[in-house]
């Protein structure tokens, strides 16, 4: 079992970790266990990065666009283009800036506000927080926008 906490949620962390504890003995007869506590140094190419591809999956099934190219448009719309000089050419070249080149802390910006943009576009998209509850046996569809 692993929570990720923020500095500013030290309380909610410290109540979720004694029902992590509480919940690993009793549903085992384990004697001992572990509790480790690191600095998170995952990066976008990870959870964020995963979490960005399964909103465009959403997103572009509510829209009608395929996977990558929702990606496309919202690189372009929230992260726009940059340009470059070709070393071959000396040829000035455009391209929509690709997620690859945010920090964490960028990348969770972008995400916050395709979450807002999709919310006003009444699509629902899934959180982490969300597969808790598909643990628990709760169906989180959001294959159309809509929570089932």
């Amino acid at each position: 079992m692993k929570l990720y906490v923020d500095r500013g949620g030290q309380k909610q962390a410290i109540d979720l970790a004694k029902n992590m504890v509480a919940s690993y003995f009793n549903s085992n007869q384990k004697q001992k266990a572990v509790l480790e506590i690191y600095e998170d140094k995952l990066n976008r190419s990870q959870r964020q990065n995963k979490l960005w591809w399964k909103w465009m999956l959403v997103i572009g099934n509510f829209i009608g666009h395929s996977q990558n190219q929702m990606s496309l448009i919202l690189q372009q719309e929230f992260l726009g283009e940059e340009a470059f000089t070709s070393k071959t050419t000396g040829e000035e070249i455009t391209q929509i800036r690709s997620t690859k080149s945010l920090r964490v802390d960028e990348m969770k910006e972008l995400l916050e506000q395709v979450d807002f943009w999709a919310g006003d576009l009444g699509i629902k998209l899934p959180h982490p927080e969300d597969l808790y509850w598909q643990k628990k046996g709760a169906v989180c569809d959001y294959s159309d926008g809509e929570v089932k």
